[in-house]
């Protein structure tokens, strides 16, 4: 056990990150003695007044603790740990990493834990002391500690924030999630025809293919050097992208048409919702109240929708995202897209739905909506898979035993 190997005091950084709580509960249940310290980073970057605070609280004296962990990764975290000689232990649930400044990831003071393996592998490959983990689900916190939540909550108009189904409310099909409004548009228009074409070519290409990500491998030097003089001359040189800044651009933009087209090929076919932040007016049919709190409202979500849908960020290239693990957690049936690690660690048909393609999802969704009962059975299996395997006690466990 890891209470055993007189293991020293954890500083478990937090922010406004997903599976907190989740850990919390792990540290305690493997009886690993751990303290908090909350910030809101003014830039991941550059935060000079964190780092003040944070060096100075591990500098205190009154603990000595072994290891920092956080949620995702902080370079200003990881500085302030290797000036100090404290090991830095991070769990990535985003992919792609949302920071400019990667070079503090080679310093040894680290170790970081990536649900999706080949990213894993594409850091190692540059020098970054990174391991593959995939993520937990909570099925405590979405099903047991919640489940006598009142549901009686009505939608904020104003606010646009929903609070909670009625007690009949069910729903068919529900998408949780952004739509992914991104600066792909914008970022054309200064472009030549060839170029702009070649980028569309990209965006078709990999919206037909589940799995694999390729964009990064489109986009050579010289491309990137081309599309720069366009953006320099229109800009006054003012403005150049970045390759990394540009594939994000095109996975977005490529995730969000597929979450739209999914979304309005359903909505004449069945009873469609979008609980997003974002919102758009063409999709007349589907019901869109607004951002769901993550603990709160949308574990309610998942268990009154009878399809959940999982479309993940067409970056990430083997991992399984939060969501599927979010949506199994609550004891919802999910139908999501093929990535290579769902049917390492599901049983397609048996635990979730994965879907081929755009026709392949259409044709699922009607076939489950009128088979309720294989749907209820399903969504069964895949709750007792997260709880019983990947749970965040297994997960934090397995992760501190590659430390020692």
């Amino acid at each position: 056990m890891i209470q055993e190997r007189n293991m020293r005091k954890i500083l478990f950084f937090q922010w406004n990150a997903f599976m907190q709580k989740g850990i919390e509960r792990a540290f305690t249940y493997l009886g690993m003695e751990y303290d908090t310290f909350y910030y809101i980073f003014k830039d991941w970057d550059k935060d000079d007044d964190f780092k003040e605070k944070f060096k100075k609280r591990l500098q205190s004296g009154k603990e000595e603790y072994e290891y920092v962990f956080s949620v995702n990764f902080s370079p200003l975290i990881s500085e302030v740990c290797n000036d100090l000689q404290v090991k830095y232990v991070s769990w990535i649930y985003d992919c792609p990493l949302h920071i400019r400044n990667k070079e503090p990831m080679k310093y040894s003071c680290n170790t970081i834990f990536f649900f999706d393996r080949i990213e894993a592998e594409n850091y190692r490959n540059k020098g970054v002391n990174a391991y593959h983990l995939p993520l937990a689900g909570d099925t405590v916190a979405f099903t047991e500690k919640y489940k006598y939540v009142d549901m009686n909550m009505m939608h904020n108009e104003e606010k646009g924030i929903y609070t909670g189904f009625t007690e009949t409310d069910m729903c068919d099909v529900s998408l949780v999630g952004k739509l992914y409004h991104s600066d792909y548009a914008y970022l054309l228009r200064p472009l030549d025809q060839y170029c702009r074409g070649y980028l569309e070519g990209m965006v078709e290409a990999q919206r037909n293919v589940y799995g694999g990500c390729f964009i990064g491998d489109c986009l050579s030097d010289s491309f990137i050097e081309r599309i720069n003089a366009s953006y320099l001359s229109a800009t006054n040189g003012e403005f150049k992208i970045l390759r990394e800044e540009l594939e994000y651009a095109v996975g977005t933009e490529i995730t969000g048409r597929e979450r739209y087209m999914v979304l309005a090929l359903l909505q004449n076919r069945c009873n469609v919702s979008l609980f997003s932040s974002d919102k758009d007016e063409r999709l007349q049919k589907v019901v869109q109240p607004g951002y769901v709190d993550y603990y709160t409202q949308m574990p309610q979500v998942f268990k009154k929708s009878r399809i959940n849908l999982n479309i993940s960020l067409k970056l990430i290239q083997s991992g399984v995202p939060l969501r599927v693990f979010d949506v199994l957690a609550s004891g919802g049936f999910l139908m999501t897209n093929f990535q290579p690690e769902i049917v390492e660690m599901f049983v397609p048909g048996e635990e979730l739905v994965v879907y081929e393609n755009m026709q392949d999802l259409v044709e699922k969704s009607i076939w489950y909506l009128e088979h309720d009962e294989e749907r209820k059975r399903i969504a069964s299996n895949g709750y007792e898979k997260v709880k019983n395997t990947y749970t965040f006690e297994n997960c934090i466990s397995h992760m501190f035993a590659k430390l020692h």
